[in-house]
C-alpha cells in the first residue's frame, strides 16, 4: 500500500537507486579531491622542510669556514650577503612547512605571502651573484652543490639552475594556493597567521643581526692584523698572517705571510715574505723613468703598491673567461693592450718584447716566479693563439719565450736583472 501511494505521487525506485549513486559518487569524489589536496600539503610541506634544512645548512657552512674566508674583502661581502639571503629563505621555507602540515586551509593566506616572498627573495639571490659571476666553466650537476661552498662561484647557467631550485618549492607552492579555493577564515586563524607572520619576521631579523655581529666581529680582526697601507690613497692594505690564522686552512705551511687587498682593486692575495721585500724594493727604485711596469695584471696590485704604475691592471674582454671571480666589469683593459703585455711574455724575441715595453714607456719588469702557472692564460690573450695541443708543445712555447728567461733570473740583453729572491725577479730596460 505504501509503494503504491508513493508511485501515486511519482516516486521512482529506479530514479531513487540513480540519486543514490550519484550522490556516493559525489561523496567519494570529495573524499578524493580532499585527500588530494590534503597529501599534497603535506607533500609540500616536506619539500619546504628538506630545501630549509638544505639551504639553512649550506650558508651556515660557508659561514663557518676557516676565517680565511675573509679574504679578499670581496669575498666576505659576497659570502656575507649570499648567505644572509639564503638563511632568510630557508626560515621561510621552515615556517611554510609547518603551516602547510596542517589539513585544514586556515594558513593558505600567509603561505601565499610567504612564498611570494621567497620567490623574490630568490630573484634578489640571482641578481645579486650575477654582478660577481665566475667566469670558468664548471659542469656536472655537482656544481650545484659544490659552488655554494666555494664562495658561491657560480657561471651564469649553474646561477640561474640554482636560482630556480631554491625558489622551486615556493612556486610549486603558489600554483598549489591559488588553484584551490579559499575558504572563510574564523578570526582566531586570522590571528593565528599573523602570529606565524611575526615568528618569521622575528627569526629572519635576529639572524639579520647575527650576520651583523658575526661580520662586525671578522672586520675588527682583519683591522687587527693590518701592518701597512700602500698607494696615493693608501687604499692598498696589508696584512700579517700569524700561525693561528692559518692553522687548519690550505695556507698551513704554503710559506704565506701576508695578504695584500683593496676595495678599488680585483686581485688581492696571499703573498710571501719575498714579495713583500719586491714591494719595498720597487718603493726604492726612484726615478721619473721607473714609474710604469711590465707585468701580467695579477701582480698589479703589488706594482701599485710599491709605488709604480702597471701597464695593465685587469684581463680584457677577450679573455674574461679565465677570470675566477671578476668584481668590477667595468676596470676591463683594452684587448689590444692586454694581447701587447702578452706577446711581450710569449715572444722568444729580446728584440720585440723591448719593442712592446718602450711602446707603452715601461721601463721596471715585475716577474713573478709563479708565471709559468699562468701562461697558458697568458697566451689566450694573443691576437693569434699558438699551437699548444700537447704538453710537449706547451714547455717547448714556454721554454724558448721571454717570460721563461724572465722568471728563471736569466741574463737578457737590454734587461738588466735589479732585484731577484725565490719569488720575484724585476729586470730594468737598459
Amino acid at each position: 500500500m505504501t509503494e503504491l501511494i508513493k508511485k501515486l505521487l511519482g516516486w521512482c525506485p529506479v530514479k531513487e537507486r540513480i540519486t543514490k549513486e550519484e550522490g556516493f559518487m559525489f561523496s567519494n569524489k570529495n573524499q578524493t579531491l580532499t585527500w588530494i589536496r590534503s597529501n599534497s600539503r603535506i607533500f609540500l610541506g616536506i619539500v619546504h622542510l628538506a630545501f630549509a634544512a638544505y639551504l639553512i645548512s649550506t650558508a651556515l657552512l660557508v659561514l663557518s669556514e676557516p676565517n680565511t674566508r675573509m679574504f679578499p674583502w670581496w669575498t666576505m661581502d659576497i659570502n656575507f650577503v649570499a648567505s644572509g639571503l639564503l638563511l632568510t629563505i630557508g626560515i621561510i621555507s621552515l615556517a611554510i612547512s609547518f603551516s602547510f602540515v596542517r589539513r585544514d586551509n586556515s594558513y593558505d593566506n600567509v603561505c601565499k605571502i610567504l612564498a611570494l616572498a621567497n620567490i623574490a627573495l630568490a630573484l634578489a639571490f640571482f641578481a645579486y651573484l650575477h654582478q660577481y659571476m665566475a667566469h670558468i666553466r664548471y659542469g656536472g650537476v655537482a656544481v650545484l652543490i659544490e659552488r655554494p661552498l666555494s664562495n658561491y662561484t657560480f657561471d651564469q647557467p649553474t646561477l640561474i639552475a640554482y636560482s630556480l631550485l631554491i625558489a622551486l618549492p615556493a612556486l610549486l607552492s603558489i600554483l598549489m594556493l591559488f588553484r584551490s579555493t579559499t575558504g572563510s577564515h574564523i578570526h582566531e586563524s586570522r590571528k593565528k597567521s599573523y602570529l606565524m607572520i611575526g615568528i618569521t619576521v622575528l627569526l629572519v631579523a635576529v639572524t639579520s643581526v647575527g650576520l651583523g655581529s658575526y661580520y662586525n666581529h671578522l672586520n675588527q680582526q682583519k683591522a687587527s692584523i693590518l701592518v701597512g697601507e700602500f698607494g696615493a690613497d693608501q687604499d692598498i692594505k696589508l696584512y700579517a698572517l700569524n700561525d693561528d690564522f692559518v692553522a687548519g686552512t690550505w695556507m698551513g705551511g704554503q710559506g704565506v705571510s701576508y695578504f695584500i687587498d683593496s676595495k678599488d682593486f680585483t686581485s688581492g692575495r696571499f703573498i710571501s715574505e719575498d714579495t713583500y721585500d719586491a714591494i719595498r724594493f720597487l718603493e726604492d727604485v726612484k726615478g721619473a723613468d721607473a714609474a710604469v711596469v711590465m707585468a701580467w695584471w695579477d701582480p698589479a696590485l703589488e706594482i701599485e703598491a710599491g709605488g709604480k704604475t702597471p701597464v695593465i691592471r685587469y684581463a680584457s674582454a677577450s679573455i674574461e673567461h679565465t677570470v675566477a671571480r671578476p668584481t668590477a666589469i667595468s676596470e676591463l683593459e683594452p684587448d689590444e693592450r692586454v694581447a701587447d703585455v702578452a706577446r711581450f711574455l710569449v715572444t722568444d724575441s729580446v728584440d720585440e718584447a723591448r719593442g712592446i715595453a718602450e711602446k707603452y714607456d715601461a721601463t721596471i719588469v715585475y716577474m713573478p716566479r709563479y708565471y709559468k702557472g699562468l701562461f697558458w692564460v697568458i697566451t689566450e690573450a694573443l691576437d693569434q693563439k699558438p699551437d699548444m695541443s700537447s704538453q710537449s708543445e706547451f714547455e717547448r712555447l714556454y721554454e724558448q719565450s721571454m717570460c721563461c728567461k724572465f722568471v728563471s733570473g736569466s741574463e737578457i740583453e737590454h734587461f738588466e736583472k735589479i732585484f731577484e729572491n725565490d719569488d720575484v725577479c724585476i729586470y730594468r730596460l737598459g
